[in-house]
This record gives C-alpha cells, structure tokens and sequence, in this order.
C-alpha cells in the first residue's frame, strides 16, 4: 500500500521554535512595556509640571491688576512676607464743591458693575484726595460714606463730567486743604495672604479678602497649590535695586513689592519624589512716587 504523507513538506513548528519564539515575543514585550512605562511617567510629570505653572500664572493677573492701582505712599496698610493689605482704587475723579452735608465728586467712567460690586453692602471703605502743594494724598475712612451726587453741582462750577461718568457725594467733606478741581479717588481695602488651603488640603492657598467698612469680611481663595517659599519681598526708598525680606518700618517709604507665586503640582508624578514646582518672580513698582 502507498504511503500518502511519504515526501510530503512538514507543517507546523518544533517545540524548539515556539520557545524561542517565545523568548523572543517576551524580550519585544518587555522593552515596549518599559517604553510606555518612562514615556507615561514623562507625560505624567509634564502634565503636573504645567499644572504647577498654571498656579502662578492664574494668580498673576489678578494680583498685578490690583496692586499696580495702589498708592505709593499710603496704598500699604499692613504688610508680611505672607499678607498684604492694601488700599485698591476702583474710581478716580475731581472735587466739584463742598456741599453742607459732604463734597460732590465727578467720577471718570468706570464699568458698571464693577462700580456696583465695589459700593453695595459696606464695601466702599473711603476716599482718597490729593493736596495741590505737598503733592501728597490724605486718607478718609471710619467712617465714610458713598451716595449718587447732584450733577448740576459740578456743571456750577464749570466741570463738565465725562460721558459715562458719575456724579457722587461722598463724606464727611473734603478737608479745607483741597480745593475745586482737587484729585480724589475711591477704594476699597483688600488684603492679600498666603495660607493654608481649603480646596488642596495640606498646601497653600492664594485668598483675597475684602474688609468692609463695618468689619465683617468676605474672603475667597483664588487659587492653589503654592510651594512654601510663595509670598513677597519689598523695594524700599533706602534699600537699593534689591528686594528685601522685611517690609520697611514706615511703609510710606515702600516703592514696590517683588512677587514670588512659585506654584507646585497637587500630587506627586510617579517615579518622583516630591512634588513639581514652577518658581515664577516678578515686580510691581508704585507709581507717582514723589521720592
């Protein structure tokens, strides 16, 4: 009888090949597995790293925007290298005239509703005037008040208010020392302090608190987390071009605040050992110093 598989080409593999197939699928696989491994890491410590960015960089704007309107020689009313309170113009304008019950100011344009957050419950702290000789400004607060002006009051004395301005009495009345046409802003009182943070427990948080005129406070958290070395430092009249740790011993002579917003990523990428930082320093100069 023939045999039909005699010369026949021999399918299939030797228990030989498979291991060494095998062996060799496993050495591929290792070395893509760590490939994805390192590469997930790096994406991982990228991702917190630009995290850690986005803190300082979210803070900044805020804070610039309103510590660039501060006062030079009064604009500071406490300072640490953690908490700054400041006085924050939200409206600038010129005396109209003293009225028996307060002065009449003609207000520049200000957007509405900012005006209107910055006014209601409690929130305007005060005035601001600015004397003619000494070119210095003298503070009104505890108590001052804001309500709608009479606009004929500052057309009486050949003021003509700017389109979308606004007509205001503020009190008690301006000094004798001012005059019509005299410089005047408002503000509010806003401190600024590092502390820890609600929203990532166990690190620092950026808050902004407005102090009202009748004590009570309303206080937000901007952002976190911030690395431990996060705060300011202080130019001053006799400290030179570097910035010191301390706020000088009369803040009138402070000629600006350097900003240390060093952000840092809530977790810990994997392979690391501590968090990512991104140091960010930057400087706010007082302007109009008269020094």
């Amino acid at each position: 009888m023939r045999n039909h598989y005699v010369g026949r080409a021999r399918r299939g593999f030797t228990l030989v090949e498979l291991l060494v197939a095998l062996v060799l699928f496993g050495i591929v696989g290792a070395l893509f597995t760590r490939l994805m491994t390192v590469q997930g890491r790096f994406f991982d410590r990228q991702g917190m790293g630009n995290a850690a960015r986005n803190v300082s960089r979210a803070s900044l704007n805020r804070i610039v925007s309103d510590f660039r309107m501060v006062e030079a020689t009064g604009g500071v009313i406490a300072a640490t290298s953690t908490s700054l309170t400041l006085r924050i113009p939200f409206a600038i304008g010129v005396m109209c005239k003293n009225s028996g019950v307060g002065t009449v100011l003609s207000l520049l344009p200000v957007d509405s509703t900012t005006y209107a957050e910055a006014v209601r419950d409690n929130r305007f702290y005060g005035y601001a005037w600015r004397n003619f000789i000494t070119g210095a400004y003298s503070y009104v607060e505890n108590p001052a008040t804001e309500t709608n002006g009479n606009a004929p009051d500052c057309a009486s004395v050949s003021i003509t208010m700017v389109p979308n301005g606004k007509t205001v009495l503020v009190t008690p009345a301006l000094p004798a020392g001012g005059g019509i046409g005299t410089p005047v802003f408002l503000y509010n009182t806003i401190r600024y302090e590092f502390k820890a943070s609600t929203a990532v427990p166990g690190k620092l948080g950026l808050y902004r608190t407005l102090i009202k005129a009748n004590g009570t406070q309303d206080s937000e958290e901007l952002v976190a987390p911030f690395a431990n070395t996060a705060g300011w430092k202080f130019f001053s009249v006799n400290g030179g071009p570097v910035a010191q740790v301390n706020p000088p011993a009369n803040l009138a002579d402070m000629r600006g605040l350097e900003l240390h917003l060093d952000g840092i990523s809530e977790n810990i990428a994997p392979g690391q050992i501590t968090n990512e930082t991104a140091p960010f320093t930057t400087a706010v100069y007082f302007k109009n110093r008269i020094n």
